[in-house]
């Protein structure tokens, strides 16, 4: 009877195993899944990047072999996945790394293999360098309107990342749009954006840093109304080296947009520029100066610092003999008879002018609408003298005129 008891005892145990076994085979089928593979996509990262050094690009996508459940790997993407390269200890150059991989997250899911094992890195120098942002601007605005000049803020950031692109980039710009600026009116218009780095041939520079990376331009929209071009003139003080003149002066730019009120540009011809001193000097002269602004005025755009250009020549003397003198401001109906009709002229002044002077554009003159001289004679003058010219001597300097005016 003992060993019945026994014997039932041992056979429950065997079906209690049994059914044990499959109720394990259900979890593992229906819940857990079989174990399987499954292969994704993910980029490489550094870590422990040495301090002062930067990544020259960008590390490579690798694919990583996961070994794990099924119903566990189903779902699973690259987020899960971190394929890493450690650069601890590495210094600046080209070398070889090999990659690691670590799964976050999912439970009796293993990395089974890294393709490839290896990748190329590129570690550099932190450069950081401050560059000037200006606006880049494109399109137009109606016809009644003018762009004044732009102001940004900051004028300038700062660039950090491999010194091999940091050293490209030259400039940063902010893109605006005009024709994308809606309806506008006479006004500052501001506009914010993202910068982007150039380099010396105006391409963008992609893999650097830029700290701020969106700046403010301030536009002001200007009615045409309230505008004028005017010429610059330099102001040219001092005197050359002894036997020296001024043959020309000019100055970048030539011409210049003002805005203001219409009183106040009605009296505005000529906009000068603070002293060019050309004191005992000779030769080609240039000098950065500054415009002179009247009250109430200021310019459209361009910056008011100048360069001016002063070209000091040797000074020349030129005879010109048998000039005819001319009369001027005779009357209708007036007779004139001039006791001299010829004069010489001595003309002084710098090489290139007297050299570039015709006889024929040198004219004697004398003005009988003018009151005589005390003895009655009538004073010569000259015209048709350009710039470089110092002085113009006429002999003789007055003739005697009869002059009859008609009734």
């Amino acid at each position: 009877m003992a060993k019945r008891n026994i014997g039932a005892l041992l056979f429950n145990s065997k079906v209690v195993s049994v059914f044990l076994a499959v109720l394990l085979w259900v979890y593992v089928v229906g819940v857990r899944g079989p174990d399987t593979t499954k292969s994704v996509e993910a980029q490489v990262i550094a870590v422990n990047v040495p301090q002062g050094y930067v990544l020259a690009g960008t590390l490579p996508t690798v694919t990583v072999t996961l070994g794990g459940p099924m119903n566990t790997l189903w779902n699973v993407t690259g987020g899960y996945v971190t394929p890493t390269v450690d650069l601890r200890g590495r210094s600046e150059g080209s070398f070889i790394a090999s990659v690691q991989a670590q799964v976050a997250g999912l439970t009796g899911v293993t990395v089974e293999a890294v393709t490839p094992k290896e990748v190329n890195v590129q570690l550099e120098r932190l450069e950081t360098i401050t560059v000037p942002v200006h606006a880049e601007v494109s399109g137009t605005l109606p016809a009644s309107l003018v762009l004044g000049t732009i102001r940004i803020e900051p004028e300038s950031i700062e660039v950090s990342g491999p010194g091999s692109l940091v050293g490209q980039v030259r400039e940063a710009a902010l893109v605006v749009a005009l024709d994308k600026l809606g309806t506008t009116a006479g006004g500052n218009l501001t506009v914010a954006g993202d910068v982007v780095a150039y380099d010396a041939m105006g391409n963008s520079v992609e893999g650097v840093l830029l700290s701020p990376g969106s700046v403010v331009a301030i536009l002001p929209i200007l009615d045409t109304a309230t505008l004028k071009t005017v010429p610059v003139t330099p102001s040219i003080t001092g005197h050359p080296m002894g036997g020296y003149a001024v043959a020309s002066s000019s100055c970048t730019p030539a011409i210049v947009m003002v805005t203001g009120t219409s009183a106040m540009l009605s009296q505005i011809q000529t906009i000068s520029t603070t002293s060019v001193d050309v004191s005992d000097d000779s030769g080609i002269l240039t000098k950065q100066v500054e415009l002179i602004l009247p009250p109430g005025v200021s310019l459209v755009s361009g910056s008011k610092a100048v360069s001016c250009r002063v070209v000091i020549e040797q000074v020349i003397v030129l005879a010109i003999p048998d000039v005819q003198i001319e009369v001027r401001g005779a009357g209708l109906g007036w007779k004139i008879s001039l006791g001299t009709t010829s004069a010489s002229v001595l003309i002084s002044g710098t090489n290139s002018a007297v050299m570039a002077l015709k006889s024929s554009q040198i004219k004697a003159y004398v003005d009988v609408s003018e009151p005589p001289l005390a003895d009655g004679s009538y004073a010569v003058s000259v015209d048709g003298l350009v710039q470089g010219v110092v002085s113009a001597t006429v002999t003789p300097s007055s003739v005697e005129a009869d002059v009859q005016k008609g009734s």
